[in-house]
């Protein structure tokens, strides 16, 4: 019997709309007062004190602001969509459906607006 592949994605919220994230993205979670922020990509905080710090080029570290962390779970690949290209967007590429509740899946990265190919600064 072969072995699952398997992702462990980090589960957060922001305006109360469930997103997450590959873990690997990750490098640690703090005050979103900690760090230069990406600003709101996702839309509007209720809370937003907290942020997924993650490495930006030159080492430089930068957040995601959050409403909530909400752990992480490990999924099957398998269950991991890609978005459809009419729903596509540069943050969102794709959905894990959790019971019956869609995850949307966000490429930190992406958020970036301080990259110097990013298209949304």
């Amino acid at each position: 019997m072969s072995a699952v592949a398997t992702v462990e994605i980090v589960l957060f919220e922001i305006g109360g709309t469930r997103y997450g994230t590959d873990m690997t993205q990750v490098r640690r979670i703090g005050k979103s007062s900690e760090v230069e922020l990406v600003g709101l990509p996702l839309g509007a905080l209720t809370q937003g004190k907290r942020a997924l710090i993650f490495t930006a080029e030159g080492h430089r570290e930068i957040g995601l602001p959050i409403d909530e962390l909400l752990g992480v779970h490990t999924v099957p690949l398998d269950d991991l969509r890609r978005m459809p290209l009419v729903a596509r967007s540069p943050f969102v590429i794709g959905v894990w459906i959790d019971r019956d509740r869609p995850i949307l899946l966000v490429d930190l990265h992406a958020t970036n607006p301080f990259r110097p190919e990013s298209s949304h600064a």
